[in-house]
């Protein structure tokens, strides 16, 4: 986290950078500022995590700055220090989002007790972000697996007819595209080749059938012409049904 540190007098300023347990907290010093005016060009150079500034600052008080800085979008927190223990100074430097406001004289103790619950939060805020994001993931993985194990199910018991891309995504509440892009996702295969892949799967199981004709077996596959049905089967497994079933079945 890097840190940035202001203060209209240099020996409380080197003091500051004194009392700050650096290593300990993982911290960088990024630099310094002794006016406002230079504290705000400083963190826009800069781009610090932290900047622990005096609220009295001439040129531009902390208050101001703060504002100034929310108004550019950085996401830069701020740790407020002051010799007066003024309410209402508080009140608004915590109505703008700072982390915490310390009194002069700092103590060492009270201070890096503060700058480790500013580290830590943001820790535990970077932390939540990657568990909600892996959540997310995991149940939109499941939630698609769930969908493609519907859709499969959908064409196993329906391979026999004639289906099509929307009467599958319509079954599983998808859009056609959708789900032909989650078929190539998570099956390494189009739709198309997943429905082949099942009917010629059918089909080998049919040919051990001496009983059934070619013409049976394509059309109990979803193909009503047997021709078109020996050329799939002939791209598939490199012979025809007849040869095949010769070949694997002693017939």
């Amino acid at each position: 986290m890097k840190v940035v540190l202001a203060d209209d007098e240099l020996i409380a300023l080197k003091m500051l950078r004194k009392l700050i347990d650096w290593e300990g907290l993982g911290l960088r010093y990024c630099g310094c500022a002794l006016d406002g005016v230079e504290l705000y060009q400083l963190i826009l150079k800069k781009k610090p995590d932290l900047v622990i500034t005096d609220i009295m600052m001439p040129g531009m008080d902390g208050l101001k700055i703060i504002t100034k800085i929310q108004a550019t979008g950085l996401n830069i927190r701020f740790l407020i220090i002051s010799a007066y223990a003024n309410f209402s100074y508080a009140r608004e430097a915590m109505r703008l989002g700072v982390k915490d406001f310390l009194e002069k004289p700092i103590d060492e103790d009270e201070l890096n007790k503060a700058l480790y619950r500013i580290a830590y939060e943001e820790e535990k805020i970077e932390n939540k972000e990657i568990e909600k994001i892996n959540d997310n993931k995991k149940n939109e993985e499941k939630e698609v697996s769930g969908i493609i194990q519907s859709a499969k199910k959908y064409i196993d018991e329906h391979f026999s007819e004639k289906l099509t891309l929307e009467e599958v995504a319509e079954y599983v509440y998808l859009s056609p595209n959708y789900l032909s892009s989650l078929f190539r996702r998570e099956m390494n295969m189009n739709f198309v080749e997943y429905i082949t892949d099942v009917r010629m799967r059918q089909a080998e199981k049919f040919l051990a059938d001496a009983r059934l004709s070619i013409s049976d077996i394509a059309r109990m596959t979803g193909y009503r012409d047997a021709g078109y049905f020996c050329n799939v089967f002939i791209r598939k497994y490199g012979m025809s049904p007849s040869l095949w079933r010769k070949r694997n079945k002693g017939i």
